[in-house]
């Protein structure tokens, strides 16, 4: 089942890295580049735009097995100096999501395409493996850390911190490539005049700074060419002009609606607004309506009904048109909440021989809709063909309960699979593994499950001086008869790259 952790696990790989090194050279270094995509620099309309700046990567390998990309570090900061009036100038975590296919909002993704006039004029790698590589999807690397700052770039803090990591059984590492295009930063612009934004490395807390990884973990500082800064504005203003656009609508259910203010206005000396109008595309939605809520300066809001939330939802455009017929207009989405629902059992379980092993599995839906969890089979890791003797039971629903008494001829890894769905057809599976065996060797939290809690638990007992597993032997995933940092890659291994399951022999009697 693959994994996309955005937790404080990133402590993983960075707590094994050594002094920077230099990557292996095959005559073109390594470097990143951070620049504005020239058709969103300048416009011919006020705001608000969505201005979009790709990182790409330049990068030459000598020996695949070494020198090949196995993790980006990237802490961007951002700061702007206006000319004019600037509404608001926002790196927003809507505008900027870690979606890969097949999730629905790829246009939102800071790995999607650059598509012009429906061709892709850039591919982007990531999205390029996650979708299709030489016949084979999976191979978009599952360790994805972004962290947004604040939403306003003129206040402090205000950054765009990368860091990722190909630790799942498939993901390739980064090889060769000429301004390769890794992700895109996409501010939301709303200004009357312009506005210069720079953008440069900084530090990401508590010990994080820019930098790439290769596959033998060594560190190093590629080229690059930041601080970054560049000049946003317009031509032309056109009235009239919205200052202030409807946010964007998430609603989760069936129901009435109602959205926050728009403010329009006409900069014309003489001119005067004489009506907003509002237009949907879409499925989903019914009974749009603008409200106007003052008559002086033309605020308003929206007023909607979805309908049914197992659509797609879709967009709504604002036009207002002055005195002199010119219209000025700003759109909003309505997101509907078709998302799967998510399993939430744990991906490894521990079982005693010859105890009862219940686990409740649930899951969890966003949008609130009922869900029905379903069991759908159980096999012996090593031989798929191999079922337990002594079969297990499970009562569905949500959660559904599971129940297994296994016997020492079951010792071992096992896999169970189940799935859920949601009332809308949306479903999603997932694998458990149970590990059966007198002694969990690897569960160092002592709460029956090897996840990755236990690795930053180990590494804490390591390195840092946090308490250690009860007993100490616990914490021998391999059976070496020491614990120690081997233990970590095993639990590693066996978690991300499809390794062999620790041992159940670690504290012998």
């Amino acid at each position: 089942m693959k994994r996309v952790l955005l937790t404080m696990s990133a402590v993983l790989l960075l707590t094994a890295l050594h002094c920077p090194a230099l990557a292996q050279d095959a005559g073109v270094p390594d470097t990143l580049y951070v620049e504005v995509y020239p058709q969103d620099q300048w416009h011919v309309s006020p705001g608000p735009w969505f201005v979009r700046f790709p990182i790409y990567v330049t990068h030459d390998i000598v020996d695949p097995a070494a020198d090949s990309i196995a993790g980006f570090m990237i802490p961007l900061c951002f700061d702007m100096q206006e000319f004019g009036t600037v509404q608001y100038c926002s790196l927003s975590a809507y505008g900027n999501t870690t979606n890969l296919y097949p999730d629905p909002a790829l246009d939102r993704s800071v790995f999607r395409h650059f598509i012009e006039n429906g061709d892709t004029v850039i591919h982007n790698r990531m999205m390029d493996m996650s979708q299709s590589w030489d016949g084979h999807s999976g191979r978009e690397w599952d360790f994805i850390v972004l962290d947004l700052g604040s939403q306003e770039a003129h206040q402090d803090y205000a950054h765009f911190w990368l860091q990722m990591v190909p630790t799942g059984s498939q993901d390739q590492r980064w090889w060769e490539g000429s301004r390769t295009l890794l992700t895109t930063m996409t501010f939301k612009v709303n200004l009357y005049d312009s506005l210069r934004l720079c953008i440069d490395t900084c530090f990401w807390p508590p010990s994080s700074r820019f930098g790439f990884s290769n596959s033998n973990a060594e560190t190093y500082i590629p080229q690059h060419l930041m601080p970054v800064c560049e000049t946003i504005g317009f031509y032309v203003p056109m009235p009239p002009y919205f200052t202030d656009c409807v946010n964007d609508q998430i609603p989760c259910w069936n129901g009435h609606y109602s959205t926050d203010q728009f403010t329009v206005v006409d900069p014309e000396p003489f001119g005067n607004i004489v009506s907003v109008t509002a237009n949907f595309t879409g499925t989903g939605v019914s009974g749009v309506t603008v409200i106007q809520d003052k008559d002086d300066v033309y605020t308003g809001h929206v007023e909607y009904v979805v309908t049914d939330h197992c659509l797609a939802g879709g967009t709504i455009r604002l036009t207002a048109t002055d005195a002199g017929g010119n219209q000025g207009w700003c759109e909003f989405e309505i997101v509907l909440g078709n998302d799967p629902p998510l399993l939430t059992a744990p991906d490894t379980l521990l079982a005693i021989t010859g105890a009862t092993c219940v686990l409740w599995v649930g899951a969890a839906d966003a949008n609130g809709d009922s869900v029905d969890v379903s069991f759908h089979g159980m096999w012996y890791e090593p031989d798929s063909l191999h079922t337990p003797t002594n079969a297990p039971s499970f009562a569905a629903g949500n959660p559904g309960l599971f129940s297994w008494v296994p016997t020492e001829a079951e010792e071992g890894p096992w896999i169970c699979s189940f799935s859920a769905t949601d009332v809308c057809g949306a479903g999603s599976t997932g694998r458990m593994t149970i590990l059966v065996g007198p002694v969990f060797c690897g569960d160092n939290i002592s709460d029956e499950i090897i996840n990755v809690g236990d690795v930053i638990y180990l590494l804490n007992y390591l390195y840092v001086g946090g308490p250690a597993p009860a007993p100490v032997c616990k914490g021998d995933a391999n059976c070496d008869g020491v614990t120690n940092v081997g233990d970590v890659i095993h639990l590693l291994n066996y978690l991300f790259k499809g390794g062999s399951v620790p041992c159940f022999n670690c504290c012998p009697e």
